[in-house]
């Protein structure tokens, strides 16, 4: 199966170092995360080189996710490689992407993955699970009438 493509974007009533300084920890990606429960493992600092080790709780069952921070540009961008993920997901490659569009911080997340499933079923699991972060981003920033421009 060839690798496929996802990207979301969220448009953040905020400035974007303001923007950066929420999504340098990964303690925030534990705190936009409705479902699973995210529990952050290790240094949760998005530093080039670092792995941050989550524990993902899905009720009853609980899976384990490492990922390696390769590249880092602040404040516009910085990209994870997933070293060890849970399924349906077999490869991950996730750039987090932030620019300025007048007042407001546009957040651009590219995922590139191979998954388990076909793309009919994986592509609307990260539509979900973007659409419930961005819910809770507007809620951090108090933007709630934050526009997305939705996923493809």
């Amino acid at each position: 199966m060839d690798h496929l493509v996802f990207t979301y974007r969220t448009h953040i009533h905020a400035p974007i170092e303001t923007v950066w300084n929420f999504f340098s920890t990964a303690d925030n990606l534990a705190k936009i995360t409705t479902f699973p429960k995210v529990t952050i493992l290790t240094n949760p600092s998005t530093t080039k080189g670092n792995t941050i080790l989550m524990k993902l709780n899905f009720f009853f069952l609980s899976a384990h996710w490492a990922s390696v921070i390769e590249d880092v540009e602040a404040p516009h961008f910085f990209i994870d490689k997933g070293e060890k993920i849970p399924f349906p997901f077999k490869e991950w490659h996730h750039k987090h992407r932030f620019y300025s569009l007048g007042s407001q911080t546009v957040m651009e997340d590219i995922v590139t993955f191979k998954a388990w499933v076909p793309s009919y079923i994986s592509k609307p699991i990260l539509t979900n699970m973007f659409k419930e972060r961005e819910e809770a981003i507007r809620k951090e920033f108090n933007n709630g009438n934050s526009k997305c421009k939705g996923a493809t």
